[in-house]
């Protein structure tokens, strides 16, 4: 159960910024960041801290007011103790990097893949990612400090706290160095007898002006790739369009590049460096259940033959909720065990970081893929994934887009989010909705050909040709809802079981969320 302000109407300091406060970071519309707010928060950051750790590294994105924002968790920080380690503009990978070389603890100001006017905050504590409970009580403990009236003093005071706090100007050769000693260590373990004399494959990469821009051609070319580059110059107005690659048409201009230039391959970053999507040498984006395959599949296949995790039989790959029916047979056919779970790249990270569990891999949809193999950081780190892609395909006797051949085919729709009226709105949709699923199980199995009923996130509907799910987003007020099928006719028929679905649960009576879904097309190659 969330934990919620006891009378939050009459006494919480910050009641409008609660909705900043999402199931996996701080987010929301910049107005919400005010100073007051915002200092009060670093304070609360700053003595759950100090209760772990004596010191702490900062970073931030290329947003209009990230900078601003990380210095002032950096002086509350500062004044309350704390040793602050300040990276300046990094991906978040980088800075996860960073803070697990030292104690394991940082602040990361990025609002990821989200629209310019938003904003926001990720953290690690001991390493580890906040669950959506410490989120929460977080918000609580916001309700204890004592509101601030914001003055030109304070400021005065963070920004001469700023001239004091320890620079790191070399978070950046630190983790290119972590990168470099971990393909050296792949090389070793799995293809230092093999002969291999292919030349280095041409790569168009879009930064989409994300944070990525500043590290990507150097990292790229220092392994040898030639690269071309797309939108890699910082910019907070992201002029292309919002810095996510899931996004429709976002891979457009990268597609038209790699066609042109001859490439290899096309890759793509999100906003903060966590997310990456792929266009192969066709100029088509490759499927993210196929990309999330492949990476899974090199994890099985460079695992090292002698660490705690590729000891434990069988491996488990885990996905989610989110990914094609066919995943987990190919899955299975490399050795490995399946493992479905809810959407979520820190439920994701929390899952491989439970040594009982000693699963190699994670993926999601969306983009986020975590090696757990030893090599390097357990992150969701979108260049050291496209690195490792590549580093596997040079060994490789067929290139990419022949490999992708071989995979099976299907039609899918984007995940798309369908708006709602509230939060609440989709908590009474989806409770009537596995209500109804459960109660007529078999008649519905029956009737549907339906082979399995998933709840663990929402309701997912798995028939022998492909799948539906519905489920509430965790960062804003949306359902969001994917189909995937063998065929346009399959997929049609997936589609029409959800629509009436929700067209016997929902009591609108212009059946609006039904009307949404029925009007869903797929994505056309």
């Amino acid at each position: 159960m969330t934990t919620t302000y006891q009378n939050t109407t009459d006494t919480h300091p910050f009641l409008p910024q609660q909705k900043l406060f999402k199931a996996y970071d701080i987010r929301g519309e910049t107005h919400l960041f005010c100073d007051d707010f915002l200092w009060a928060l670093a304070n609360v950051f700053a003595k759950r801290y100090r209760l772990v750790t004596d010191s702490v590294v900062i970073g931030y994105d290329v947003r209009q007011h990230s900078e601003t924002i990380a210095k002032f968790l950096a002086a509350a920080c500062y004044q309350q103790g704390l040793s602050v380690h300040w990276l300046g503009q990094v991906t978040t990978p980088i800075m996860a990097f960073l803070a697990n070389q030292a104690t394991g603890n940082g602040l990361m100001v990025t609002a990821s893949h989200s629209k310019k006017d938003i904003h926001g905050i990720k953290w690690l504590i001991n390493r580890e990612s906040p669950s959506s409970q410490d989120i929460q009580d977080l918000f609580v403990q916001l309700g204890t400090i004592p509101k601030t009236i914001f003055s030109p003093k304070l400021l005065s005071k963070i920004n001469n706290i700023y001239q004091k706090i320890n620079h790191i100007d070399n978070g950046f050769t630190q983790y290119q160095q972590g990168i470099t000693q971990a393909f050296a260590n792949i090389y070793q373990q799995n293809y230092v007898e093999i002969f291999n004399n292919k030349p280095k494959p041409t790569i168009v990469i879009d930064c989409m002006n994300g944070a990525t821009a500043n590290f990507a051609k150097q990292l790229f070319g220092k392994f040898g790739y030639h690269c071309i580059m797309l939108n890699a110059t910082p910019n907070p107005n992201f002029p292309k369009g919002n810095p996510d690659p899931c996004e429709a048409g976002r891979l457009d201009e990268l597609s038209q590049a790699v066609c042109t230039h001859k490439a290899d391959m096309g890759l793509a970053f999100d906003g903060d460096g966590d997310r990456l999507m792929i266009v192969s040498s066709k100029g088509n984006m490759v499927s993210p259940d196929h990309l999330l395959y492949l990476l899974a599949k090199i994890a099985i296949d460079e695992r090292p033959q002698k660490s705690n995790i590729t000891q434990h039989q069988p491996l488990e790959i885990i996905f989610d909720v989110k990914c094609s029916h066919h995943l987990p047979r190919l899955i299975a056919n490399q050795g490995a065990v399946p493992i479905m779970e809810k959407t979520g790249s820190s439920l994701m990270r929390k899952s491989l970081q439970n040594q009982s569990r000693k699963s190699l891999f994670a993926g999601e949809l969306s983009g986020h893929f975590l090696f757990n193999d030893g090599y390097f950081l357990l992150h969701d780190d979108a260049i050291y994934a496209g690195l490792r892609l590549l580093n596997w395909l040079t060994f490789q006797p067929n290139n990419l887009t022949q490999i992708l051949e071989n995979l099976p085919k299907s039609i899918s729709t984007a995940d798309m989010y369908l708006p709602l009226h509230n939060a609440e709105h989709g908590q009474k949709l989806l409770k009537n909705l596995l209500n109804l699923s459960k109660k007529p199980f078999f008649f519905l199995k029956q009737r549907f050909h339906i082979k399995n009923i998933a709840t663990i996130d929402g309701l997912r509907l798995d028939f022998g040709f492909g799948f539906g799910i519905l489920r509430q987003s965790n960062t804003g007020n949306f359902l969001t809802v994917r189909f995937c099928a063998d065929s346009m006719a399959e997929l049609q028929q997936v589609q029409r079981v959800f629509v009436g679905l929700c067209q016997v649960i929902d009591d609108d009576p212009q059946h609006t969320i039904a009307k949404q879904i029925a009007n869903i097309q797929p994505i056309l190659a």
